[in-house]
Formats: C-alpha cells, sequence, structure tokens
C-alpha cells in the first residue's frame, strides 16, 4: 500500500485549529511513531528570542560553566543511551547496532569540543609588523553569535546536527536545530534531554517544513548539512540578511582502483564504503575508477562482496532499509537512467519497500546521472580508466567529492594522489575516509 511508504507527512489539526501536524512513520514496517506538533514561522522567531535572551547568561558562565553543563548533559546522554538508540533506530530503519554507532559518534565529539574547549577558545597575542619605534599590541579574541541554528538532514539526523550544535554552545552561544522533518524525534528527545538537566535554555529544536526558512530568517549564524540545491536557497537567504552560514554539501566520493592493488581488500572495503547504511553516508563511495588491465577481475569481486552484503532480513543485523520512501524512488530513477544509457546490472536493482538491493553498474559512463547527481544509496557504479591520471581527472569532476580512497600497491603514487585531491581527505588502501568523519569540525 502506497502510504505504508511515507516516511513523514504535515497535515492541519482537526478543525484548522493550532499549528498542523507532523507525523513521522517508521520505514521498517510503515507503522506511525509518532505524531507532534510542526513549528509556524511566528513560533520559530519566538523560540529564538526567547534562546537570545538566554544566551546572555550563557555567555556569562564562561567556559569552565558551560563545560559543567556539557557534562552533566553527557551523563543524562548516557544513562538514556539504550533508549535514545532505539527511538533513533525507528525512525530511520538503522538497525540498532547501528543506531548506538552514531549516538557513539556524538558522545566523541561532546568528549572532544569538552576537553579542548578552552584551548580552542583561548585569545591570542600575534605579533604585529609595525614601523620601527611604533608600539601596539594586537590581541584575538573569539565572540559567539547569540543565536546558532543547525538544519540537519535525515541521513545522520543526530551526529551531523550535534558535530555542530556542540561546539556553538561550548563557545557560548544558544542553539536551535531543525531536524529533517523525516526523522525529527530523536533531535526533540535530545533537546528535552538537556533542559530536564536543569540547563540554561540555550538549547532547542524546531520542527516542519515551515521551520527551516525561518530558521534562517531569524538566528545568527546558519550552519545547514544537506543536498546542494537546497544549500544554495540557504546561502541566499543567509546573504540576504547579511549573516554568515557554512554549508556541508553533498557531493559522490570516489574510490580509485589501480592495476597493482590488492583487488580482494580493495573490493571488500569499497563495498563496506558503498553499501553500509545502505549507501546513506555522505561520505559513501558512489563512484568507483577502475584501471582496465584489472578492470574485469576486480568487477567479479565487487559483486562477490555485494551480493553477500545483504539484504538481510529478520533480525537486528538487517541491512537494506532506507530512511526516505522518496529518496529510493530517486535511486531507482537513477538505475534506470544508467540501464537506459548502456550501463549493465550485475547485481541488485530492485527496490521492495523501503529496501533497495545492495547495486553494482558495469560499463557506466559520464553521461549517466548515477555518476552526475548525488545518490546516497545501495548503488556502486564501476567505471573502466585507461591509467591513474584519467582516474583522478574523472574523480575531480563536479559533483565534487568528499573524500577519495586510492587503492594501489605503489606508496608514491597514494602520496601524490593526497595531495591532488587536497583538501577532500583521501585514504590510501584505506576505506575509514568513508564510513567515518576523519576529525570533528
Amino acid at each position: 500500500m502506497r502510504t505504508a511508504l511515507i516516511a513523514y507527512s504535515e497535515v492541519p489539526s482537526a478543525g484548522k485549529v493550532g499549528p498542523p501536524m507532523l507525523i513521522v512513520i517508521a520505514p521498517a514496517d510503515g507503522r506511525v511513531v509518532d505524531t507532534i506538533p510542526a513549528h509556524t514561522p511566528e513560533a520559530v522567531r519566538d523560540t529564538v528570542d526567547r534562546l537570545r535572551d538566554n544566551s546572555v547568561l550563557w555567555r556569562s558562565l564562561g567556559v569552565v560553566g558551560r563545560i559543567h553543563w556539557l557534562y552533566t548533559f553527557r551523563n543524562w546522554l548516557q544513562d538514556n543511551r539504550s533508549g535514545l538508540a532505539a527511538l533513533l533506530g525507528l525512525e530511520t530503519g538503522k538497525p540498532e547496532a547501528e543506531a548506538d554507532a552514531e549516538l557513539a559518534l556524538t558522545l566523541e565529539a561532546l568528549d572532544h569540543y569538552r576537553t579542548h574547549a578552552a584551548e580552542f577558545l583561548g585569545g591570542r597575542m600575534p605579533q604585529a609588523a609595525m614601523r620601527p619605534g611604533a608600539a601596539m599590541q594586537l590581541a584575538v579574541a573569539h565572540h559567539s553569535c547569540a543565536v546558532v541554528g543547525v538544519i540537519g538532514p535525515w541521513t545522520y539526523p543526530l551526529a551531523l546536527a550535534m558535530f555542530d550544535a556542540l561546539p556553538a554552545l561550548l563557545a557560548g552561544a544558544a542553539v536551535v536545530v531543525k531536524p529533517s522533518s523525516q526523522t525529527p524525534l530523536t533531535m526533540r528527545a535530545i533537546t528535552a534531554g538537556w533542559a530536564s538537566t536543569g540547563a540554561p535554555g540555550v538549547f532547542e529544536t524546531v520542527t516542519g517544513h515551515d521551520a527551516g526558512p525561518a530558521v534562517v530568517d531569524h538566528v545568527d549564524y546558519v550552519r545547514f548539512t544537506g543536498s546542494a540545491e537546497t544549500g544554495k536557497v540557504v546561502a541566499l537567504r543567509a546573504a540576504a540578511r547579511l549573516i554568515p552560514c557554512c554549508l556541508d554539501l553533498g557531493g559522490k566520493s570516489a574510490a580509485v582502483v589501480l592495476a597493482d592493488a590488492d583487488l580482494d581488500k580493495a573490493a571488500a572495503s569499497i563495498a563496506l564504503g558503498g553499501l553500509a547504511n545502505s549507501g546513506q553516508n555522505p561520505n559513501a563511495i558512489e563512484r568507483v575508477y577502475v584501471e582496465s588491465a584489472v578492470y574485469d577481475a576486480f568487477l567479479d569481486k565487487l559483486v562477490d562482496e555485494a551480493a553477500a552484503f545483504g539484504p538481510i532480513l529478520g533480525d537486528d543485523t538487517a541491512v537494506g532499509v532506507m530512511t526516505s520512501a522518496k529518496h529510493i524512488d530517486v535511486v531507482r530513477d537513477q538505475v534506470r537512467d544508467a540501464l537506459l544509457k548502456g550501463a549493465i546490472l550485475r547485481c541488485g536493482g530492485t527496490a521492495s519497500g523501503h529496501s533497495f538491493e545492495p547495486t553494482v553498474l558495469a560499463d557506466v559512463d559520464p553521461t549517466m546521472a548515477v555518476l552526475t547527481q548525488q545518490t546516497l544509496g545501495p548503488v556502486l557504479p564501476v567505471v573502466r580508466v585507461a591509467s591513474a591520471g584519467e582516474a583522478f581527472e574523472l574523480a575531480l569532476r563536479p559533483p565534487g567529492p568528499p573524500c577519495v580512497s586510492v587503492w594501489t600497491g605503489d606508496i608514491a603514487v597514494g602520496a601524490r594522489a593526497v595531495g591532488r585531491f587536497a583538501p577532500a581527505p583521501v585514504g590510501v588502501n584505506d576505506v575509514s575516509v568513508h564510513v567515518a568523519r576523519p576529525a570533528p569540525y
């Protein structure tokens, strides 16, 4: 039934009285998880005004005082870890282990910023280059914005939002998070937990389709993670108010397999880097360039790895459930476009409910959408190249790669690749840049 595939829905409340309601539906089985109020633009404005008033006290606590509350909040997160992971898994469709891993990333980021906050926020005294005899001392100090707006994605709705919220809070800003309408529940629980500790009221969540634009219209700084198309809208709206914004936009990470690579290791690692969490990691491998001499041998190994990857249904280790039903259509359309233009389907390619089979496409070329648009799905398009130089050139084509892995037996070639792809993180015979953020912001 089609309605079982709707990840969320926004409907007016009964009799059109009061705000619209957001219906959150579990992607795993289509059942309603919760119905929550969606914020109107006026409600968002009131929330930001309240946060701005409260930020004065928050800044006055100093770094040590703010660290105290972050430590208290960490204890709350740890005490409620299992319940939060269960809620995150329910609204995203992630297995319990993956949901708990995302929560672990949040805790690690909190520990990182809590440990280094004083160091990061400390002032400095740079030496001034002045004429001889002139006396001047320069001091550089850091001052937080009053209210930071964080607009998060549905892919990692907890970790990616908290990677932005935590340093802002420690810097002395109040924070309002607008999570994806498909996955709003865990962030609501997180900010409710903050309030339950007795911490100052400087961390809140707003929800609903109208909330995102309203956040940009009222906060003092915007941090957005999501698609390039939406990022352009956010940037223009922020520019109209002359407020700063920082955009973490989607791209297509690449893997390059050279003729001297360990093909078994490369195939197993690339399957992991592209198919884990159904390819919904923003750093997931979405294009694979392979030197012609080993193309066929590597492709056979990659197909075997992908076929063994899943889906495995019926237990907690299940893979293949995707968070967004709408996005499954995007993945399906990209695969269909590739096949119509001559790509060969080596495995997968079929959607069922909220699952999409791990898919490998051979003989892919740059005319296909699967190489030019972000996929965020379990699809590995493989391209035959004549040389390392051609592979590197193709991997740099738009949309730019968030990260790259190079598979080679020649360490010197790997070292040159690091410089060529900078500032994107590069893994040499290592897939960790695709499955985990290399470093906190």
